[in-house]
């Protein structure tokens, strides 16, 4: 996706009795006028398939924030990306968010979430068939989009690659990570692998490892993003143990059942099932409660089943939902 060289752009619902054609006709216009004239016949080419025809009928019908992309900020983007339907649909889907952000006020916080079109079935697998989100920080210099990387946290992946073997299940670590539906990974950074002795004792040992990585450091079946990181609220963990919170002037810290405290050092690696959070110690909990567990990830299950569309920040409260 193009996170670079952003305008942001307030579209508005369209006028009544207008149709989406004429209303998207009007935005290819506005972009032309702006003079994002790339961005401008990629959004014309909407009206080449169903599915783009789709995405145009819902711009005409809400608010929404377009995180307009430069004519310069296509200059490395594939040669066929404005021309393929699929590819036109799904990048103006994840530039478009939920709510005008365009007046965005200081009680926002530092990362800010909003939820948007992208809903790809084959590049998307959030609970309850979610939208995926855009991350995104206001400096003095403007806003900045944060990196929508695949799982790239190469302290865990790294680790898990020299002994890919698979369980008594034959379900790697990975494997379990990447076929989950939501979920949220606390992952620790190299230096937190290389210096817990509790980790160096498992390396040779597979099976414990895989599972003491899966339930330590895991919320199943929740997306949890950082504006939810704060001392009211809890999560459990696959473990079945509480995850909380605390923010001091050095940052943002995460602990699981008492245990340790490990400092969040970056926050919302954005993934195409869930999010990953990077921490700067292992977390040391080694309680389990299966009950809460599964009863913790039962009630995931049926709240995300009941969620509505975030038209504010994610994870900040009060934000209002629309269908």
């Amino acid at each position: 996706m193009l996170f670079i060289s952003l305008a942001l752009l307030t579209l508005l619902p369209g006028v009544f009795g207008q149709s989406w054609q004429q209303y998207l006709n009007g935005l290819v216009q506005a972009l032309y006028t702006d003079g994002l004239t790339t961005l401008a016949s990629a959004s014309a080419a909407l009206n080449s398939s169903s599915d783009g025809q789709q995405v145009a009928r819902s711009l005409s019908t809400g608010n929404w924030t377009l995180f307009a992309p430069n004519n310069q900020a296509f200059s490395s983007a594939p040669i066929n990306l404005t021309s393929d339907p699929t590819s036109v649909r799904n990048l103006l889907s994840y530039h478009v968010v939920h709510g005008n952000f365009t007046d965005q006020t200081s009680s926002y916080p530092n990362i800010t979430l909003g939820r948007t079109l992208l809903n790809d079935s084959s590049l998307v697998w959030l609970e309850g068939n979610e939208s995926q989100v855009l991350a995104w920080s206001k400096g003095s210099n403007g806003i900045f989009v944060l990196n929508n990387g695949t799982y790239d946290v190469t302290s865990v992946g790294g680790a898990l690659s020299s002994f890919n073997a698979p369980t008594n299940n034959s379900i790697t670590l990975l494997n379990v990570l990447n076929n989950a539906s939501g979920i949220t990974l606390f992952a620790p950074n190299d230096t937190a692998i290389a210096t817990a002795s509790c980790i160096g004792g498992l390396l040779p040992n597979t099976t414990a490892l895989i599972a003491l990585s899966e339930i330590m450091f895991v919320i199943n079946g929740t997306t949890v993003y950082s504006p939810s990181f704060t001392d009211k609220n809890t999560y459990t963990s696959a473990s079945g143990e509480p995850f909380s919170f605390k923010t001091n002037s050095s940052g943002v810290y995460v602990s699981s059942a008492g245990s340790n405290w490990a400092q969040i050092m970056r926050s919302d690696v954005l993934t195409s099932n869930g999010v990953v959070h990077v921490i700067d110690s292992v977390l040391l909990d080694k309680k389990v409660n299966v009950s809460a567990a599964i009863s913790a990830y039962q009630s995931a299950t049926s709240v995300a089943a009941s969620m509505s569309i975030e038209t504010g920040p994610v994870g900040v409260a009060p934000t209002t939902y629309g269908q």
